[in-house]
């Protein structure tokens, strides 16, 4: 087993990167794999009085980060952008009819009705379809259906497409990504049950109201098993979807393998939605800063095997995020290479002076390194509406 070195604190800068995950402590991590230090996190642990972190890892050199071998495949992010650009329509329907049927099914459990099992298979098909035409859809679902008064349908139709991703790169078959998009699609079927009001409730939840939330996950399974077209595993992505791989989560506070792998998938989808959607009580969190959030929490309460690989599907710089380049420049991230995923290319939205662009102006982090991200920025920092911008292209 290698042995973790200890690094000072004051031998920190930011845009430092390691090769393995940087740790405050034995449980807490500060960032992950491939991720540059930022100056908030050295201010942070200062403030926090510690005086060294640990990592099993080495930094990484501005070669080992750029690459010319990776530059080949620069062109094919570009055009895989393109593509989707012709996809938002199609998007828009395949979401919206999602939505709709989820919406009715949710209301049918609800009172106890049958549902439309054939239309659940279909919406969940057209997902599938989708994402293999181009993985990349999910950047347009920002501020798709961006109700509260819709939050639990667009959150399960959301986390269905998340899943999807992971099974995906996982090499799910056809059949593993239908049973998996059905569960994560029904999610929260148990909410449902939960009276309205505490649902959308801004205030803090008594403790009585904390337990009926606790319980969805049992109301989900025991509604959904009813039905003779739900098998035991998809039911069990509703009851074990709030389990942790520490064994701390709920209701049955399940370790590691113990929780169904499609579960497991689901937890991780399920966190890293919620974080990115705005809510009555909260402002949305961006993309990076929503990855960087289940890295830190990661090491306790999701399978490191499965974040590893959605970490390296979304990459450290997710797609739709906001960032600011060392020239002052402002763009939105529009793909990168796996192998690369500090050097993303971006669509540029803002000029040095903050002028809007109105042509397409693409930076290649790869080719052009001279150039650097500085920080990650969100909506208002960066003075834009991000679904304004998507839509705008």
């Amino acid at each position: 087993m290698i042995e973790m070195r200890k690094i000072p604190v004051e031998d920190l800068k930011p845009g430092m990167v390691f090769s393995q995950a940087v740790y405050i402590d034995r449980e807490n991590i500060l960032t992950g794999p491939n991720t540059p230090i930022t100056e908030g996190d050295i201010k942070k642990v200062m403030r926090w009085g510690i005086s060294a972190v640990e990592t099993t890892g080495n930094v990484l050199s501005p070669d080992d980060i750029t690459g010319k071998e990776a530059g080949s495949k620069s062109s094919e992010v570009i055009e895989r952008y393109e593509n989707l650009l012709n996809l938002r329509k199609r998007i828009i329907e395949v979401h919206g009819n999602a939505s709709y049927m989820i919406d009715r099914i949710y209301t049918g459990i609800r009172r106890d009705h049958s549902i439309d099992f054939s239309g659940v298979q279909k919406v969940v098909k057209d997902i599938i379809s989708i994402l293999k035409e181009n993985s990349n859809v999910f950047l347009f679902l920002n501020g798709l259906d961006d109700d509260e008064r819709n939050y639990l349908v667009t959150h399960s139709v959301n986390v269905t497409f998340y899943s999807l991703i992971i099974g995906e790169a996982m090499k799910y078959t056809d059949e593993q990504l239908l049973e998996l998009g059905i569960g994560t699609v029904l999610i929260d079927a148990g909410m449902t049950k939960v009276p309205v009001y505490i649902i959308h409730k801004q205030s803090n939840l008594t403790d009585s109201e904390y337990q009926m939330i606790k319980a969805h996950p049992l109301h989900g399974y025991k509604s959904l098993i009813l039905y003779p077209d739900i098998n035991e595993r998809i039911a069990s992505i509703s009851l074990q979807h709030h389990e942790q791989y520490d064994g701390k989560g709920y209701p049955r506070g399940l370790k590691g393998k113990e929780i169904d792998e499609y579960a497991r998938i689901a937890a991780i989808a399920d966190s890293y939605e919620a974080q990115i959607s705005n809510r009555s009580y909260r402002k949305k969190t961006g993309a990076y800063h929503a990855m960087k959030n289940l890295l830190a929490s990661g090491v306790n309460k999701f399978d490191p095997d499965i974040l590893k690989i959605f970490l390296s599907r979304m990459s450290v710089y997710p797609i739709g995020s906001l960032v600011e380049l060392n020239d002052k420049q402002i763009g939105i991230v529009i793909g990168s290479v796996t192998e690369k995923p500090l050097r993303p290319i971006i669509k540029l939205i803002f000029d040095e002076n903050k002028k809007k662009i109105d042509e397409t102006r693409i930076v290649n982090l790869l080719e052009d390194t001279s150039k650097y991200i500085v920080r990650v920025l969100n909506e208002e920092e960066a003075g834009i509406n991000i679904f304004d911008v998507l839509w705008s292209f």
